[in-house]
């Protein structure tokens, strides 16, 4: 139970954290190519648990080095969560920032 609560207010320190983003870093992200803009959400958003390189684990997440889901299950976990990993579409904002990190995702695979 201590453990699920630490979560829930990581999460949520996460989100505030997100969303006090500076405009130079909007700025900056629109000037990047999709590959790195991908690299970036994933950065922001899922390195904390899946660390830089996809073999983290931290709090149970997976390492997506070892994936093989598809597409459309990646993005399915994306958008709803899965587990202890939340739902990412509110923090993501667009299918194309989902399918920017999806990419993302694809290329960390061994």
């Amino acid at each position: 139970m201590v453990l699920k609560n630490t979560m829930r207010l990581g999460f949520i320190s996460l989100l505030l954290f997100a969303c006090q983003a500076p405009q130079k870093q909007q700025d900056d992200f629109t000037q990047q190519t999709p590959a790195e803009q991908g690299a970036s959400l994933f950065s922001m958003h899922c390195a904390q648990c899946h660390g830089e390189d996809g073999k983290l684990g931290a709090s149970g997440a997976k390492d997506l080095s070892k994936s093989r889901l598809t597409d459309a299950q990646i993005t399915t976990i994306l958008k709803n969560g899965k587990g202890a990993m939340p739902s990412m579409k509110a923090l993501l904002e667009s299918d194309e920032n989902i399918n920017l990190v999806l990419s993302h995702v694809k290329g960390l695979r061994q």
